[in-house]
């Protein structure tokens, strides 16, 4: 992912600017991006950092999977500084913890515990531009509030042996506890700052810094509409 984060600043930098509006009243744009690092991925490094050990009696192993968080978002101008517009993301992961032991009774257990993990956010969001009808370059604030859809399981295995009823309730209780409290506060938010680097007229590369499910997300950006409307007749956006 740092590779690819690496090749998206290069190509940006590589385009040529034009002295094209990024934005203006009356126009929208589409953004798809890309975040990195995000909050279940740092999570996941702290655990594989610390949980990973191997001896002579036992050995643990931790890995974390995951996808996300893929962002698409809508705005439109309605004026020379403020956008409103729809945001959505997207993650899904799995954290899976590994251990392997001889129990009382000298048998060889395989532990296996899996914590799988999907969130869908959508937000309504504001974005305040710095630059009145910028041209080389956009910066901007951005916020949204919204709805979150958040579930989660957890499941446990055992090889070697079974596993205790009384254990199996408990992660049971567990999985309805933690969904509940999702369910009860569906809350999404994020708050960016960002910018916009254009390719061409039309089109760029998109950059912002804060929490929107990842510190760090990166894509591109394209101009949908403009403040003269679609011309049919001669099929053009602008």
């Amino acid at each position: 992912m740092k590779k690819i984060l690496l090749l998206l600043i290069l190509a940006a930098l590589s385009f040529k600017t034009t002295q094209a509006q990024i934005i203006q009243k009356g126009s929208s744009c589409l953004q798809v991006g890309y975040g990195y690092p995000s909050a279940m991925q740092l999570l996941g490094s702290v655990f594989k950092f610390s949980v990973n050990i191997d001896d002579a009696e036992a050995s643990s192993e931790f890995k974390y999977k995951g996808f996300g968080p893929l962002h698409l978002r809508y705005d439109y101008m309605i004026g020379g500084r403020v956008g409103l517009g729809l945001s959505a993301n997207m993650e899904m992961g799995n954290f899976k913890f590994t251990n392997n032991y001889t129990d009382m009774d000298d048998n060889y257990v395989t532990s296996v515990t899996k914590f799988n993990y999907s969130s869908v956010n959508a937000m309504a969001r504001m974005n305040i531009h710095f630059i009145k009808n910028a041209e080389k370059i956009d910066i901007y604030y951005g916020f949204g509030v919204g709805y979150s859809h958040t579930r989660v399981k957890l499941e446990e295995t055992l090889e070697g042996n079974t596993i205790d009823p009384v254990d199996q309730e408990s992660i049971d209780e567990f999985n309805d506890y933690l969904n509940g409290v999702f369910k009860m506060f569906p809350v999404a938010f994020e708050e960016v700052f960002g910018m916009k680097m254009p390719f061409g007229q039309n089109a760029g590369m998109y950059m912002e810094v804060g929490y929107s499910k990842a510190l760090v997300q990166l894509g591109f950006y394209a101009r949908i509409g403009g403040p003269k409307g679609y011309y049919r007749d001669q099929w053009k956006w602008f």
